[in-house]
């Protein structure tokens, strides 16, 4: 805008525009400082989520994995005792062994 001034001999316009256009520069510059140091902070904020954001997809897919094992650890679990018909602890059951004898001769029953 001063550029375009038609009085090229009028000092004091040429003063007060150059004065004009370093305050409107310095307080741009100043904005953009702050918003420059704005962008890098939340540029770090945002490579600072997607780190923790990977951490918990991993972390959510090995609790799946995990999840999925004690399903079948479970079911596994849950069969074999359906066909224990011993609820006792040792390994050799003598009630387990008699009833095993009367089992037999009754599964010849016809």
């Amino acid at each position: 805008m001063c550029l375009m001034a038609k009085e090229k001999d009028d000092a004091s316009s040429v003063s007060s525009c150059t004065s004009l256009n370093a305050e409107n520069y310095s307080q741009l510059l100043q904005a953009f400082k702050e918003t420059h140091e704005e962008a890098n902070q939340l540029a770090l904020l945002n490579n600072r989520l997607k780190e923790l954001n990977n951490w918990l997809e991993n972390r959510v897919k090995a609790l799946e994995e995990e999840l999925e094992n004690s399903k079948t650890d479970f079911e596994n679990l849950k069969m074999l005792y359906k066909n224990s018909s011993c609820k006792c602890d040792s390994l050799v059951c003598e009630n387990c062994e008699s009833l095993e004898k009367k089992v037999l001769p009754c599964e010849n029953c016809g």
